[in-house]
């Protein structure tokens, strides 16, 4: 008999999303412009995607088992256009810059032991070709080794945080002022920084069909892995505070580097070599892994080309792995290693993972009038209201998805280039291939019949 995934197993894999090394980039560029007022920052993009998380738990709860997860929901209730532009966008396209930014971090970390011996890229490629190699092996080999990789890197960054907000670190404590703007006006565009934090917790969703009990574990674990990187992340402005100017902070390439060493000297340069492999593994994993399933299931209803979903004998859908792997590859091949770059590839991700979640909100809201009184084992509380404010935090985020103008409108050129390049194959793919509406929801009925072998078995020959 398989073996399910228990609480632990999910939130490991939620956690193993959300806990990144990418993440200190974003953490040091809110902490220098305004100091420890980012706190309050930091809690509102955590509410807001327990927010956006709570919306996916209500479809899951109507639709479980789904392999494309919210891909899925969106069809039902919105139709293939919107889901082909939005899922597309917000998994496969934004995950394919997540993770060589991750890559990134680690190879820089690593460049700085080897020198100028070995190019940055070899680390960040050969990290990313052995996860290739695990997850074509199949998911519960990557569950098990998410369960190990977050593990450490919870306890990791737990320690470097409490060490450095308590302040007991070998190094020696810097002198400055806690805060360097309590302004709201720029406090909260920031949230748009901190939510790079929250972001992939919902990709414990396709895991539901390996999950025990999943109606009550799917929406509990993704909200304790957002409530444990939230403490962490609030805990460590307070250490970088004490060990880290924030000029320097905000101005260095690896500010985990520049926190470790000035909080625990040479040891914590090791360590951090430690937690920047671990970091890439955990996060790169969790990319191939639940991307992967969400695409298969996109393919199983069409919206992408049909070998999407075509498995190898370990049950892993080795197109897709090997598609992520391959541009995950080639970016990290390109050299990025400054911060800015790794900034800008967080923030265009962070861009059409705003949008996926405004789609999930609205999906709810689409669901709640046409299929109101179907049971559900699980419902957002205090609906509409968590749906509207959620929609109204990530519309503001999304105008300030950066403090730079020129950064800002960059990101907003690059978004509007791949968002039209979407929506082309998305008009042509339902309009041509699919002759479907474009606008107009399947029903969450004929969606989860799609879901079952049987039915495509039963199309393929009614076809020939």
């Amino acid at each position: 008999m398989e073996k399910k995934i228990g609480i632990f197993g999910a939130v490991s894999t939620g956690v193993g999303m959300l806990i990144a090394t990418s993440c200190f980039i974003s953490s040091a560029s809110g902490s220098s412009t305004v100091g420890t007022p980012f706190v309050i920052a930091i809690v509102i993009a955590c509410i807001a995607n327990m927010m956006a998380v709570l919306s996916i738990a209500e479809l899951n709860a109507i639709m479980p088992n789904l392999t494309g997860g919210i891909a899925q929901y969106t069809l039902a209730g919105m139709g293939p256009l919107i889901t082909i532009v939005t899922m597309v966008g917000g998994y496969l396209i934004s995950n394919v810059f997540a993770a060589p930014a991750e890559g990134a971090m680690f190879a820089n970390v690593m460049a700085e032991i080897a020198g100028d011996s070995i190019p940055p890229a070899v680390f960040s490629v050969g990290i990313t070709i052995i996860l290739i190699i695990v997850n074509l092996m199949g998911v519960n080999m990557s569950t098990l080794l998410q369960e190990i990789v977050a593990s450490f890197m919870v306890l990791s960054l737990i320690v470097l945080s409490v060490v450095g907000a308590l302040g007991i670190g070998s190094g020696v404590q810097v002198e400055q002022a806690a805060v360097i703007s309590s302004d709201l006006s720029d406090v909260l565009p920031l949230t748009a920084t901190a939510f790079w934090f929250f972001i992939g917790a919902e990709f414990i969703v396709p895991l539901a069909k390996d999950m025990k009990n999943p109606r009550k574990n799917v929406p509990l674990s993704m909200v304790l892995s957002l409530l444990i990187m939230g403490i962490i992340q609030i805990i460590m402005v307070f250490g970088f505070k004490n060990y880290t100017m924030w000029s320097d902070l905000g101005a260095a390439a690896s500010p985990h580097v520049l926190y470790a060493v000035a909080m625990m000297g040479k040891w914590g340069r090791y360590w951090m070599i430690i937690v920047a492999i671990f970091a890439a593994v955990s996060t790169q994993n969790s990319i191939i892994c639940s991307v992967s399933e969400i695409c298969c299931g996109m393919a199983k209803m069409e919206l992408l080309p049909a070998f999407f979903q075509k498995k190898n004998s370990k049950g892993a859908p080795y197109y897709v792995i090997l598609i992520l792997g391959l541009l995950t590859i080639l970016i990290e091949a390109s050299g990025i290693s400054t911060g800015e770059q790794v900034s800008f590839l967080t923030l265009t991700c962070s861009l059409f993972w705003m949008l996926s979640y405004i789609t999930s909100h609205m999906n709810v809201i689409i669901l709640r009038r046409k299929m109101g009184k179907v049971p559900r084992s699980f419902k957002t509380p205090f609906y509409p209201i968590f749906q509207i404010v959620g929609i109204l935090l990530q519309v503001y985020m999304m105008f300030n998805i950066s403090s730079d103008p020129v950064q800002r409108l960059h990101i907003y050129e690059l978004c509007f280039v791949l968002f039209l390049g979407l929506f082309v194959y998305a008009l042509f793919w339902v309009k041509y291939r699919l002759k479907m509406p474009l606008l107009k929801g399947c029903g969450v009925l004929q969606v989860m019949v799609q879901e079952n072998p049987l039915y495509h078995e039963i199309k393929a020959i009614n076809n020939r």
